[in-house]
């Protein structure tokens, strides 16, 4: 039942589309012009809020399927809901696919394969076949993080991570084998590492990677925080690594995982267990250990 359907409201989409100079082909507007070839058994469309996995072949008009580009991957609706897309997909459910003909810069290659390509003039026609593979909703993937969290812990540690690092798209540096990413800025005024015994200074501020909420910060606790490094329990041990890697004056980012951070109790009522979080720390001051 759900199958005809679906078939009844694709024949309603597509009734009052005006004829197409392609062969099988119907023409929505806009010079987009479209041709169903699967019909899925999905029953929902992608909203601006959901994630979709699009598998996308395209070429040139007349030239070899997906010569020009071809690609499996996940979009956030709102991002490639746009320009012939937001047409596109309009008229499709998961699992449908179709063949589209239309000008090439009539679509959002800067999100379609996150650059802009020059190669395409004003009058390139473009054929692409496009299949909805997937469409999640925030509901659905709110589900499946915590599926994940309660699972693997340690996996959704770094997908969190991971995310992080693509909406902050900086020249992350990974400290050795862990899971610690760090940058650093400013210049080196005095390039002698920080030893055991030195007096430090250090201002921060950490944020919870999740949500983004502070939950510690120097200047809002009055002050920067001086201590004897190296002594037990002053610091976690992601701050520890991070005034290692910092000369006197620099600051520097630091995404730590929990086992550098709070680990598996967290801060209780201020961050959850096995939450990774980001430190922005500077090195203020360094007091030089007597020999």
């Amino acid at each position: 039942m759900k199958k005809w359907f679906c078939v009844g409201v694709i024949a309603v989409l597509l009734v009052g589309c005006r004829s197409s100079p392609y062969d099988g082909f119907k023409n929505v507007g806009d010079d987009i012009h479209i041709k169903l070839h699967k019909l899925g058994d999905g029953s929902s469309r992608t909203l601006d809020q959901d994630s979709v996995k699009l598998r996308i072949r395209a070429s040139r008009l007349g030239e070899e399927p997906g010569s020009f580009l071809s690609t499996e991957s996940w979009y956030a609706g709102k991002d490639i809901r746009t320009k012939a897309m937001a047409k596109i997909l309009d008229r499709m459910n998961e699992g449908d696919s179709l063949s589209v003909i239309t000008l090439g810069s009539a679509l959002p290659w800067n999100v379609i394969i996150e650059q802009p390509t020059d190669a395409l003039t004003d009058t390139t026609h473009i054929r692409m076949e496009v299949t909805v593979v997937e469409i999640l909703t925030p509901a659905m993937i709110r589900s499946a993080l915590e599926n994940l969290r309660r699972s693997d812990p340690d996996g959704y540690e770094m997908k969190l991570i991971d995310a992080y690092k693509k909406l902050e798209p900086r020249e992350w540096v990974r400290w050795g084998t862990s899971e610690i990413f760090y940058v650093i800025d400013g210049e080196i005024k005095n390039d002698i590492t920080v030893v055991k015994g030195d007096g430090v200074t250090i201002s921060y501020k950490g944020v919870c990677i999740e949500n983004g909420k502070v939950f510690d910060d120097t200047d809002r606790n009055g002050e920067p925080l001086s201590f004897r490094f190296g002594d037990k329990d002053q610091v976690v041990s992601g701050l520890e690594v991070a005034i290692a890697l910092l000369r006197e004056g620099q600051e520097g980012s630091f995404l730590l995982p929990s086992s550098y951070a709070f680990g598996t109790k967290g801060i209780p009522g201020v961050l959850e267990p096995n939450m990774p979080v980001k430190y922005t720390v500077k090195l203020v001051r360094v007091v030089r250990s007597p020999v």
